[in-house]
């Protein structure tokens, strides 16, 4: 039977409204002559297309692979997907750039409900065939069924959506469950706000015509075109440039946008989902977010619960956890004392800790691994990068004070100033004294 074949344009091409498919469609039943209680996956591609995982696949930009991605940044044959049995099992296929699973590179991995995998700037999704999307967030304590409600009931509206949780904590799986459940056919588009150059931002938001700028060769949609008919989930939205904020406001409001160097305006339909780790409502005080923007964000918000507040849900992820590294060759269980000690501690990283300990302590420990294999993060919780340290003279207290609020205040004299309730004036009289540089076109 000839094999399922899927093309996925990224964001650096042009990209179709939904993925090509062979002859046979994705969405074939196939006989399978393996046991009947044998778990069956899904790959969700980006546009939202599902490739049933019940045969081997190779993934890559070459149009001979079954499952072709347009993204710059994979190889022609990047990865293999090949049944084993019961377990599926991902291959890399000695690429430039590397094939991620759950944010770890990997040569090969067992898959498993949930997994993330990352190649290039393109992202895929596993789940099991017929499982809610809720079920990728793994959980059974009181928090996460509250949050798991809150998903179902505000997937279908169309109502922007704030995700807001320490880093960590789950935020992009939280905004991968609101858009398979809100029945948009488009894809789920992925950016972070905070991982790209200030330069490039616009471009990656709207898009540029050709010989918008130096480099621009090409014409290149935005992330809001190629998510067009699906959800735009913009990760540390707080990070954005506040000239951008603007032109995300107006995107929010009108429902078009226009791309770098063009005179025409474009037509999206999209729902954006955005998340952070900030207090925008700090943010909005200190001048470094547009309150229009906030009020238009939060229409609805989510908060994803750090792990400290569901420390029964530590066991369970943990065992998660362990399935994966035995995929990998690192079989190992966990002592009842080193369960205890995972469970009393207070997770700052979060899941994301969690996952990482995990791995460190199966590849240093032995097969079971003990209490004394962990090597837990024992800084505060709450660790906070704005707190001044008080060990030291008063003047240079001053003056680091006064830098990190210039600095918060993208170097603007008024909410700077507004920021440490004092007189303009006064902080710039102090910052001339120090040697502080501030915006000084900024009109009075």
């Amino acid at each position: 039977m000839t094999p399922n074949k899927a093309i996925v344009d990224s964001r650096y091409d042009c990209v179709p409204e939904r993925v090509s498919v062979g002859r046979t469609g994705v969405t074939d039943r196939h006989v399978d002559d393996r046991e009947g209680d044998e778990r069956r996956m899904v790959l969700a591609l980006p546009d939202g297309t599902q490739v049933r995982l019940d045969r081997d696949l190779r993934i890559g930009q070459s149009s001979k692979n079954d499952v072709t991605v347009r993204d710059p940044r994979i190889s022609r044959e990047h990865c293999a997907i090949e049944l084993l049995g019961r377990r599926v099992i991902l291959r890399d296929l000695d690429s430039t750039n590397g094939t991620f699973v759950n944010g770890t590179r990997v040569s090969s991995a067992e898959l498993l409900p949930g997994a993330l995998i990352a190649l290039g700037t393109t992202r895929l999704h596993v789940f099991e065939e017929g499982a809610d999307a809720e079920d990728a967030i793994l959980g059974e304590s009181q928090a996460v069924k509250t949050m798991k409600r809150e998903i179902a009931k505000l997937a279908p509206a169309r109502l922007p959506v704030l995700i807001h949780g320490e880093t960590g904590s789950g935020k992009e799986l939280v905004a991968l469950a609101l858009h398979r459940l809100s029945g948009r056919r488009g894809g789920f588009v992925p950016l972070n706000c905070g991982s790209i150059a200030r330069e490039l931002v616009e471009s990656e938001l709207f898009g540029h015509e050709r010989g918008a700028f130096t480099g621009a060769q090409t014409r290149r949609q935005g992330v809001f075109e190629e998510a067009h008919g699906g959800t735009l989930f913009l990760d540390e939205v707080g990070e954005l440039p506040l000239a951008l904020q603007t032109r995300l406001l107006r995107v929010l409001e009108t429902g078009v946008v226009r791309p770098v160097g063009s005179s025409r305006e474009v037509a999206v339909d999209v729902r954006v989902v955005a998340a952070t780790h900030v207090d925008l409502k700090a943010a909005v005080v200190d001048g470094r977010f547009r309150q229009d923007l906030y009020y238009r964000l939060v229409s609805a918000v989510i908060a994803t619960p750090p792990l400290r507040a569901r420390r029964e849900d530590v066991a369970l992820l943990a065992r998660r956890f362990l399935d994966e590294l035995s995929s990998e060759g690192r079989g190992c269980r966990l002592s009842d004392a080193a369960l205890a000690k995972l469970s009393a501690h207070d997770w700052p990283g979060n899941v994301r800790e969690l996952r990482n300990v995990l791995r460190r302590a199966a590849v240093l420990g032995g097969p079971v691994i003990g209490p004394e294999d962990l090597a837990l993060d024992v800084a505060p919780a709450r660790f906070d990068h704005e707190v001044v340290r008080i060990d030291r003279p008063y003047l240079e207290i001053e003056k680091e004070i006064l830098r990190r609020a210039i600095q918060r205040a993208r170097g603007s004299r008024r909410a700077a100033a507004h920021a440490l309730q004092i007189p303009k004036s006064t902080l710039c009289d102090k910052a001339k004294r120090y040697g502080l540089d501030y915006d000084e076109e900024e009109v009075a």
